[in-house]
C-alpha cells in the first residue's frame, strides 16, 4: 500500500516534531514533507522532504506552499504552532478548494478564543464552567479586587503568549507593576492552588464537532514545558473537559491546560491544535494525529482508542550531521541527511 503524503508546518519545533514521531508509529505509512522558516531545522533530518519556506502569511508563502502540495503530491497539512493557526484557519476553505488537500485547523472562532488568555477565561465564564479570574492587568480597579478576594500570590500572563513566555507568579504590587514592564499586553490572573499539580487533556472531534476521543495526563513541567506524564483515567475529570470542548465547537484536536479544585476543572489555556504532548500522546496509545487523518481525509468514524496506564519521562536528544557546517545547511549545499541517535527505537506501536 502506497504511504499517505502529508505536510507538517514548523518541523523544527517540538509540536511538528511530535506528530512526525506519532505518524511514523501509527497504523499506516506516511510520506512526510516538512517545511519551516529555518534552515537549520532538526526536524528536516527526521522528514523525507523538506523545504525552507517564508514567514506564514507574507506574500510568497502561499505560492510556496502551493508549489510544495503540487510537486509532493500532498494530502493533509498538519499546522502545528501559534503564529499560523489563524492564517490557516481564514485560508482552509481555499487552500482545500484550490490544492485538494485537507487542512487540519480549528474553525477561527475558536482559534481565536483560545489564542486570547482573557477571551478563553470569558468563553468559560460565560458559559458557567469555573475558571481562573482574568482581567487586564493595567486594570487597577479590577487589580485591587482581585488582591483584596485572592491575596497574594497571583498570576501574570501576556494576553497573546504561549510556552510559558513572560508568566510571573506575583506577590506585590511592586512586582506587579515590574511584570507589567517586562512584557507588554499582561494579564492578572487569579492564582490556582491545585489539589494536584497540572493536568494536559487533548480532544479530538469529528466534522460535525462531535467529541469522539480524549485523553488526560498529569504533568510535571519543566522551563514551561511538560516533561513527566502519567495517565489519568477519571470519569469525571474527562466529561468536564469533553463539556468544555463541545460548547467550544472545536473539530480536530484541542488541547487543555487545568489545575483541580475539590474536584472541578479550571482550565487556564486552551490551545486550539495538536498540542507538545503529541509526542507523548501515542505512547499511551492515543494518535490524534492519524485519528485526526482517518476521520477527516478518509472519511472513517471516530473512536476512543484503548489507553495504556505508563508513565512517560521526556529527554534531550540530538541530530548528527557529517559533513556539514551552518553555512552549508543554511544555503542548501548540504543535505540534512541526518541520523537520529536514541529516540528509534521508541517509535515502536505501543
Amino acid at each position: 500500500m502506497a504511504a499517505h503524503r502529508v505536510l507538517i508546518t514548523a518541523i523544527g519545533g517540538n509540536i511538528g516534531q511530535g506528530i512526525l514521531k506519532s505518524l511514523r508509529a501509527a497504523n499506516r505509512d506516511y510520506y512526510i514533507v516538512g517545511i519551516d522558516m529555518h534552515p537549520l531545522s532538526a526536524g528536516f533530518s527526521l522528514a523525507d522532504a523538506y523545504y525552507t519556506v517564508s514567514k506564514t502569511g507574507s506574500p510568497t508563502f502561499y505560492a510556496e506552499i502551493k508549489d510544495i502540495i503540487t510537486r509532493e503530491q500532498i494530502e493533509a497539512i498538519y499546522v502545528c504552532v501559534p503564529p499560523e493557526l489563524e492564517y490557516f484557519s481564514l485560508q482552509k476553505e481555499v487552500i482545500q478548494q484550490e490544492l485538494g488537500v485537507e487542512v487540519f485547523v480549528n474553525p477561527v472562532e475558536v482559534v481565536r478564543i483560545g489564542s486570547d488568555k482573557l477571551l478563553t477565561s470569558e468563553f468559560l465564564k460565560n458559559n458557567s464552567f469555573p475558571y481562573p479570574e482574568t482581567h487586564i492587568a493595567d486594570d487597577d480597579v479590577a487589580v485591587e479586587r482581585m488582591i483584596s478576594t485572592y491575596g497574594f500570590p497571583l498570576i501574570m500572563k501576556p494576553r497573546l503568549g504561549s510556552s510559558s513566555k513572560n508568566i510571573f507568579v506575583v506577590h506585590s504590587l511592586k512586582e506587579i507593576e515590574a511584570a507589567k514592564i517586562l512584557a507588554p499586553d499582561m494579564l492578572i490572573q487569579r492564582y490556582l492552588v491545585g489539589d494536584d499539580a497540572e493536568y494536559t487533556a487533548t480532544t479530538v472531534a469529528d466534522k460535525d464537532k462531535n467529541i469522539f476521543a480524549s485523553i488526560v495526563l498529569h504533568r510535571d513541567l519543566l522551563a514551561g514545558t511538560t516533561f513527566r506524564t502519567e495517565l489519568t483515567q477519571d470519569d469525571s475529570i474527562t466529561a468536564q473537559i469533553t463539556a468544555i470542548a463541545n460548547a467550544l465547537g472545536t473539530t480536530g484536536a484541542c488541547n487543555f491546560q487545568f489545575r483541580l479544585l475539590d474536584g472541578q476543572v479550571y482550565v487556564f489555556e486552551i490551545n486550539p491544535r495538536f498540542s507538545g504532548t503529541n509526542g507523548i500522546r501515542y505512547l499511551y496509545g492515543f494518535n490524534d494525529a492519524e485519528m485526526v487523518f482517518e476521520v477527516f481525509k478518509l472519511n472513517l468514524a471516530g473512536y476512543q482508542p484503548k489507553l495504556h496506564p505508563a508513565v512517560v519521562l521526556r529527554y534531550w536528544n540530538e541530530i548528527y550531521i557529517e559533513n556539514a557546517d551552518f553555512k552549508t545547511l543554511s544555503t542548501g549545499t548540504a543535505r540534512h541527511d541526518g541520523l537520529e541517535t536514541v529516540t528509534r527505537p521508541l517509535l515502536k506501536r505501543p
